[in-house]
């Protein structure tokens, strides 16, 4: 969608004339600053595309927004009353409506309309546009050939009719709009701002000036043919003032002729005194292209942001999107590779930078660190030390804790004790009962940390019954925290 004050190249191409005008701005604030035109009549295809570029050689084809305008000449207009208010509905109908207003099928035609209003409250009125797509496609592509990519295809005359209304103001009645071009003479009718009927007539200054008379009289006939054809479809009330668009002397000669025949108020309003225009421009019009009219081209850039039509074939909207898309996809393909590279080198800097920084550290402590190493195995080797030195008393304080835990009915056979603090006493008492007595006191000893009667059984002891018992010790803490500390200092080595 090209947005209002956007630059644009409007660029038209008939079978006899090429013509181009840069346009800066639109509306009020547009104005010409370029305008170019060849002749291209017999031309082929390659010395076409050739002329095309020589022609636009100092125009800013990069950045300004690329308008095709349709010439009358190759479109077809119908006045037809749509039975809805709809916009939707509307352009299913109009759509629907369209192939019965001309001998090509549907899909041979591109259309487009001008909503001109509500007609009888329900009924809304259009200006419905055929074009042969087959034509509309070859111009097209033609351009294409040259570089240019066009983004909009605008109905000539709905430019026309859109600058001139801005340039009188509000008119309650229509207005008629004469362009006399250099091969074909372009009349519209305008209201309210909008195109309501058209019609391309194969006279134009070229004529004029080779037939005088004759071409004149033909012109001011097909004039009043159009007006009688116009109020006969009872579009709506006949104009109130006609303007020609020019003041040369084709026009200063046709405008007593009009008013003599059909007693039409006809004004001389060159368009050129409508719209800003740079000095260069001015001056190539009145002296290298006296004979050719650029309205239709600097109007339809002018008035590009209200424009209603766009004959762009839908093909070419279908690929030029599908274009877009993938070029959309690809810049964000590159841009996620960019970004997915950005982010690996600053990792792998930070990595970098990182490994450096470590490696400085260890160089720096490296000779703390062996001295801290040396100091724990010290410390290691200290502990084991004490701890062996306090473990050594771990048998004698057995023996003496027996010693005072069991009673004088008990004594004991045999006391066996390995190194990982398992202890095993045999024995014999007179009372049964003492035994468990006994373990029960053990139990309660801070210095083992299980006991286990194993067994007890009756027998004869020097004449005596008694009963001899086994019972399994463990002693607490000590030997424990010495293997852990030997466990410890072997990993660590």
């Amino acid at each position: 969608m090209i947005k209002k004050g956007q630059d644009c190249l409007c660029i038209s191409l008939s079978e006899n004339t090429f013509k181009a005008a840069q346009v800066k701005g639109t509306g009020s604030a547009a104005k010409a600053t370029h305008i170019v035109a060849a002749d291209v009549k017999g031309l082929t295809d390659p010395e076409l595309v050739k002329v095309i570029h020589k022609s636009l050689s100092g125009f800013n084809t990069k950045s300004s927004n690329l308008l095709f305008v349709v010439p009358s000449s190759i479109t077809t207009t119908k006045n037809i009353e749509i039975p809805s208010t709809s916009p939707d509905e509307i352009k299913s109908i109009v759509s629907l409506q369209a192939g019965r207003h001309t001998p090509f099928s549907r899909e041979e035609i591109q259309i487009g309309y001008i909503n001109l209003g509500v007609y009888k409250s329900n009924y809304t009125k259009v200006l419905l546009v055929i074009v042969n797509k087959s034509v509309l496609k070859n111009q097209l592509s033609t351009l294409e050939k040259a570089g240019l990519k066009i983004k909009h295809v605008q109905f000539a005359p709905e430019g026309i009719a859109g600058m001139y209304a801005a340039a009188l103001g509000p008119s309650t009645a229509p207005v008629g709009i004469i362009d006399i071009g250099k091969n074909v003479t372009n009349f519209i009718v305008v209201h309210q701002g909008k195109a309501i009927t058209s019609r391309s007539i194969p006279v134009g200054k070229s004529n004029l000036a080779a037939e005088g008379a004759g071409a004149r009289d033909k012109l001011v006939e097909e004039l009043g043919k159009t007006i009688e054809s116009y109020q006969s479809e009872d579009i709506e009330q006949p104009p109130s003032q006609y303007l020609l668009s020019g003041d040369d002397s084709h026009a200063k000669d046709l405008q007593p002729s009009l008013a003599d025949k059909f007693k039409w108020n006809v004004q001389l309003t060159p368009y050129l005194s409508s719209i800003k225009a740079s000095n260069d421009v001015l001056k190539k019009a009145q002296a290298n292209y006296a004979d050719v009219s650029f309205l239709d081209v600097i109007a339809a850039g002018a008035t590009i942001s209200e424009a209603q039509i766009n004959l762009l074939p839908e093909e070419v909207v279908l690929q030029k999107t599908i274009e877009d898309q993938g070029r959309e996809v690809f810049v964000a393909s590159i841009l996620g590779l960019l970004i997915l590279v950005f982010v690996s080198v600053g990792l792998v800097a930070k990595l970098y930078f990182k490994d450096g920084y470590l490696k400085r550290l260890k160089k720096e402590y490296s000779q703390q660190r062996e001295e801290v190493n040396l100091l724990e195995r010290q410390s290691m080797r200290t502990r084991l030390l004490q701890n062996y030195l306090e473990n050594r008393m771990v048998s004698l304080d057995t023996l003496n804790e027996l010693y005072e835990t069991i009673p004088n009915e008990i004594y004991l056979t045999n006391i066996l004790m390995d190194e990982q603090g398992q202890i095993t006493i045999e024995g014999v008492s007179d009372i049964r009962s003492l035994i468990f007595n006994l373990g029960t006191t053990l139990k309660n000893s801070e210095l083992f940390k299980s006991v286990d009667i194993k067994s007890t059984k009756d027998k004869k002891d020097r004449g005596k019954d008694v009963s001899a018992f086994e019972i399994s010790l463990r002693i607490g803490d000590a030997i424990d925290e010495e293997s852990n500390l030997e466990e410890t200092s072997q990993k660590e080595e």
